[in-house]
């Protein structure tokens, strides 16, 4: 009995492989609110054309409560987009987001309203008007996001080419401003601004929750930007050329996320965030750029539970502290990535973390030169202003039998089994006593890193490509640890 109800399963799977009808028929046989919750999960335009499959569905096209239309959506049948293609693609997003949110049912509420377009000014004319008449007829919209994308990679803009852009992202915003008055959630790159927009901006949007601004200048490179809004949450900063950013009064911020400053010292100023707790920075530092100390730097956002540094395969930009210098800003801190720490280098530096944060559960380390991202001539390096490798010099400061309790999970990222690698794990293991789990795995490999200049002499993985190999490494590290179990090593693949 079981053998037939098997073979008429697959008779029944087989049928449906071979005639995509029987698999629409099944589909539009479903009850209109499951179908619904089903075409909700999908981007807009996609949910329209399976609409459109049968006439039992067509009706629905109009009753979905989301609203998710990107130029991704219209690339061309090849696979990929050009420059040129760019223009249809921008004005079908403009088409479809004016037709979808004109003719959409009123009754049936819209919770979620988010277009991603370039910037060309009359399709962003009509999305943005398009935009005021939903958000006038939907008063629980949760969330409202613009992704304003680049039409080229930020390196192929010239001054001229991101002065236009800014330009153009003005004039639309003077256009529209009712439409950023009720964002939550709003996405610039590649804008050369005037010294007053990016806060005009900000004041603006009343109702933003998240911004993002990338490769986004002023006129004046050095101006200092004063962030001020009651409702913000998330803030991203990427390579803004800014030579201080000022977050004066920013009472709901929770995460920000700051990259790449030119200024030689410290690039940001807290004022009021008594809610950050989620802080990443990634810089690749420059000679002649300060170190930063944290215990400066921090000392008004005292509750950072969860802290991501990344240093580019670069100089090692922060300090060294003693415990009762950082204790007071790593008192509450629990999760802690330290990223793109350059190879070859000595690594106890990162312990200085675990005796200044009592509360830290879990810390990752990844130790890779990314070398598609670095600059590797040495006279360019020289004229650039980069630093030669160098250990960070450190001595703790932490009493014999150093202690911590609260750590149980170590993660490092481009192990070698070497003495820097193999004391760094040992000290954790003893320092530690509730550590459950250490996990270690080979260097980074992507798919860029795939076709590196020749010239560029990689040095060999040395990574155990045997369990046998596991096994003597595991004794190794644990050897004449009295607390420390072998068990607790994992080599990851």
């Amino acid at each position: 009995m079981k053998n037939k109800k098997g073979s008429r399963r697959n008779r029944n799977k087989s049928a449906a492989h071979n005639n995509p009808q029987l698999v629409v028929d099944r589909f539009t046989k479903l009850p209109d609110d499951l179908l619904l919750n089903i075409l909700d999960r999908l981007d807009t335009p996609d949910a329209v054309r399976t609409c459109l499959l049968s006439n039992r569905t067509l009706h629905l096209r109009h009753m979905l409560s989301r609203f998710q239309i990107s130029v991704d959506s219209f690339v061309p049948n090849c696979g990929y987009a050009t420059l040129k293609d760019t223009i249809p693609m921008n004005s079908a997003v403009a088409d479809a987001t004016d037709s979808i949110l004109t003719f959409r049912r009123q009754d049936i509420p819209l919770r979620h309203l988010s277009v991603c377009f370039y910037l060309k000014y009359y399709d962003c004319l009509t999305i943005g008007k398009a935009v005021v008449r939903a958000m006038a007829t939907n008063n629980l919209l949760d969330s409202v996001e613009f992704i304003i994308l680049p039409e080229k990679k930020p390196e192929h803009y010239s001054t001229y080419d991101l002065r236009h852009n800014g330009k153009q992202f003005m004039r639309f915003f003077g256009a529209c401003t009712d439409a950023f008055a009720g964002l939550t959630r709003l996405y610039l790159c590649n804008l050369r601004l005037g010294e007053t927009d990016i806060p005009n901006i900000i004041a603006t949007c009343k109702l933003l929750e998240y911004l993002c601004l990338s490769f986004c200048e002023t006129e004046d490179s050095v101006l200092q930007l004063q962030v001020e809004h009651p409702r913000l949450a998330e803030l991203d900063i990427y390579h803004a050329g800014l030579e201080l950013v000022e977050l004066n009064y920013l009472p709901n911020l929770k995460h920000l996320d700051f990259s790449l400053w030119v200024c030689p010292h410290e690039p940001l100023s807290f004022g009021n965030v008594p809610l950050l707790s989620s802080l990443s920075l990634t810089n690749v530092a420059m000679r002649y750029q300060e170190v930063i100390r944290l215990s400066h730097f921090l000392a008004n956002v005292p509750n950072i539970s969860d802290l991501y540094l990344n240093f580019g395969s670069e100089k090692i930009w922060v300090q060294p502290e003693c415990p009762k210098l950082l204790a007071p800003v790593l008192r509450n801190l629990q999760v802690l990535n330290l990223d793109e720490l350059p190879e070859e280098c000595d690594i106890s530096w990162t312990c200085f973390f675990l005796e200044a944060a009592p509360s830290l559960k879990e810390m990752r380390v990844t130790v890779w030169d990314h070398w598609c991202g670095m600059q590797t001539d040495k006279v360019e390096r020289e004229e650039q202003g980069y630093s030669e490798k160098a250990n960070v010099e450190w001595e703790s400061s932490a009493p014999d039998g150093f202690r911590h309790y609260n750590l149980t999970k170590l993660t490092i990222y481009g192990f070698q089994p070497n003495d820097n690698f193999l004391g760094y794990i040992r000290h954790i293991m003893e320092a530690a006593v509730n550590l459950e789990d250490v996990s270690l795995y080979d260097r980074k490999v992507l798919e860029c890193c795939e076709d590196l200049d020749l010239k560029i002499k990689v040095a060999p993985s040395w990574y155990p490509q045997t369990i046998e190999e596991e096994e003597l490494l595991r004794k190794q590290i644990t050897e004449g640890l009295v607390m420390a179990s072998p068990h607790v090593i994992h080599f990851r693949s």
